[in-house]
């Protein structure tokens, strides 16, 4: 058998190269991982309905539902003392913010149309202007161990007026 030497060296020369090519292209990976799991559990924060609550209202997860306040005209203040109530299920205090998302409607209608939170002592704990979006209280805290905090609406319509609605949103936040 005869060996040819030219055909050999291109081999030889290509096989060299092959590796040379595939060497410089390799590229060097670190890796970092994620080691966690997903389980569903209670709620922390949730929802009651108080003892003024409207009739209809419901709370749904954490929604309530057909939280409709009704307010008789010339009203002078029209309290929904204890509507709700946010309950800490959670063993340790939570963080939380409030704030008003949305409103439309018959705003002007209205003098005052506040969302108070409170404590048992019926302590003032923040105050928002459901009228005006963008109302925040940031940096609220609730105790842990089914503490419980109150919210109260203060609403009184403008004088003589016969009807008018509001629709608002609030959205609970909490760390």
């Amino acid at each position: 058998m005869k060996l040819n030497y030219k055909k050999s060296l291109k081999f030889v020369t290509l096989l060299i190269s092959a590796i040379l090519i595939a060497t410089v292209s390799a590229e060097i990976y670190s890796y970092m991982y994620i080691e966690g799991s997903g389980a569903i559990t209670t709620q922390e924060l949730k929802w009651v309905l108080g003892t003024s609550a409207p009739s209809g209202a419901t709370v749904q997860g954490s929604y309530v539902k057909n939280l409709n306040l009704t307010i008789p005209m010339n009203s002078l203040l029209k309290n929904f003392t204890d509507c709700l109530r946010i309950v800490n299920d959670n063993a340790t205090g939570i963080t939380f913010d409030l704030e008003i998302t949305s409103v439309y409607g018959d705003i002007s209608k209205f003098t005052t149309f506040n969302l108070i939170v409170y404590n048992s002592t019926d302590d003032p704990y923040a105050t928002l202007d459901v009228k005006d979006q963008g109302s925040i209280a940031s940096d609220l805290y609730i105790k842990g161990g089914g503490a419980i905090l109150y919210i109260r609406f203060e609403v009184t319509p403008v004088t003589d007026e016969i009807s008018g609605k509001i629709y608002f949103t609030v959205k609970l936040t909490y760390h």
